[in-house]
């Protein structure tokens, strides 16, 4: 047994690269009998549950033991005991894990990982009460290069840290980070084609497994991401790809229960008035969705339009699992004429962060008028704003508003530690 950072790790391992949710699952077997994992297939859900395991219930391969005499195997096991997939048992599981925490309740018993949610838990859901649900999603720019351990960016933004201001910082943006896939299977890849079509491939499968038509779900994924980080009215989507309104919603449903789509929902405040209600579209996983377009780094380069959407849906990969750390929800704002719009707005409780995502290395204050606009209506809400750049500097652009370098909101790597330490 080993401690990594805050993390106990019951195998020993040494090449695990740290998550930002690690704390956040370790501290929660220590408050709940039963923690949910979810995330997309394959974004390592398993590889971090099972380094808190003492018990391992790996599904399909132990379906016939578990589902034989369920309470009666569960039992015998020493917790915390981890169900892997535990979606391919049903949720009958969850009836039975429910009696077993009710006779006893203590904390750290089960950790149910799972890449599929179930289209239905019945008529009531089993587990209330009684479980913690934790998200872990593809990994950030800076879990890839080992510093999921360090504490993230929206952390201390919402600590009233102001960024340090910077002069003559190189910049260390490239543009293939886009192309860089937060699954940690790529990481050895030269390049992740062929696994991320072969992934959407898979994905496109379960409409099939549901009675649905997988080739017209794999056409609507490529539209999708085509749309990447836009708001679009949900008729253009499923006109579009040839469907009707009926199997976008069933398509809809099922990329969001493979925690496929990330979707963020628009911003709602009584102080801003004529505000679009239209989602911006997002995968999970921005290289994901370049495959999908079939765009390569040649097709960023010529369209710097096209590049922002993606740049976009880069930072916001960078933020997801922040967001959840302190969690927070992330939202947008669009003003129903176009004439005001805010990338992502991440609320957390009363408090409201800022940001605008900008293909250039130096911004302006013209650059922050929109972030300048929604400071203004929201008074007190709004903590600050950030203008997120490819440039290296860190600067003032207003009052609570920053010009600051995309490397800085992604987090700490190994280059930028190795830099801070001199």
């Amino acid at each position: 047994m080993q401690t990594v950072g805050n993390l106990l790790c019951m195998d020993g391992s040494t090449d695990y690269l740290p998550r930002l949710l690690d704390g956040a699952l370790a501290a929660a077997l220590t408050t709940a009998p039963i923690v949910l994992l979810d995330g997309p297939r394959g974004a390592g859900k398993t590889t971090s549950a099972r380094r808190l395991a003492n018990s391992r219930v790996m599904l399909p391969r132990d379906r016939d033991q578990l589902t034989a005499s369920p309470e009666t195997y569960l039992a015998a096991l020493e917790p915390p005991v981890l169900i892997d997939e535990w979606q391919l048992a049903g949720t009958d599981l969850l009836w039975a894990l429910k009696g077993l925490v009710d006779d006893d309740p203590q904390p750290g018993r089960f950790i149910l990982t799972g890449s599929v949610e179930p289209a239905t838990y019945g008529p009531t859901y089993p587990l209330t009460a009684r479980a913690v649900r934790l998200v872990m999603r593809p990994m950030t720019l800076a879990e890839l290069d080992g510093g999921g351990s360090t504490a993230p960016f929206l952390r201390s933004a919402l600590d009233g840290d102001t960024p340090v201001v910077t002069a003559g910082i190189p910049a260390r943006f490239d543009l293939r980070w886009l192309l860089s896939s937060g699954f940690p299977a790529t990481r050895a890849m030269p390049d992740a084609r062929l696994f991320l079509d072969a992934y959407a491939g898979l994905v496109s499968q379960r409409a099939g497994e549901e009675g649905r038509d997988s080739s017209r779900l794999l056409r609507t994924m490529r539209v999708l991401a085509t749309l990447e980080s836009q708001a679009v009215p949900e008729q253009r989507i499923w006109e579009a790809s040839d469907i009707n309104k009926v199997t976008w919603k069933a398509y809809d449903d099922i990329l969001q229960r493979t925690h496929l789509a990330a979707p963020s929902a628009a911003f709602e405040s009584n102080r801003l008035k004529r505000l679009t209600s239209y989602p911006k579209r997002h995968f999970a996983d921005t290289a994901l969705a370049l495959s999908l377009a079939d765009l390569a780094l040649e097709d960023l380069h010529a369209s710097p339009t096209m590049a922002g959407h993606y740049l976009e849906s880069f930072v916001l990969q960078q933020l997801r699992p922040q967001v959840d750390l302190v969690g927070g929800v992330l939202t947008h704002v669009r003003t129903s004429g176009g004439g005001r719009e805010v990338d992502v707005v991440v609320e957390v409780g009363n408090r409201v962060l800022g940001l605008e995502v900008k293909r250039g290395s130096r911004p302006t204050s013209t650059d922050a008028r929109h972030l300048v606009w929604l400071r203004d209506a929201l008074g007190d809400r709004f903590t600050q704003g950030y203008v997120v750049h490819t440039g290296g500097d860190t600067y003032p652009l207003a009052d609570r508003v920053w010009a600051v370098p995309i490397a800085l909101v992604a987090g700490p790597t190994n280059e930028s530690r190795q830099v801070a330490s001199g």
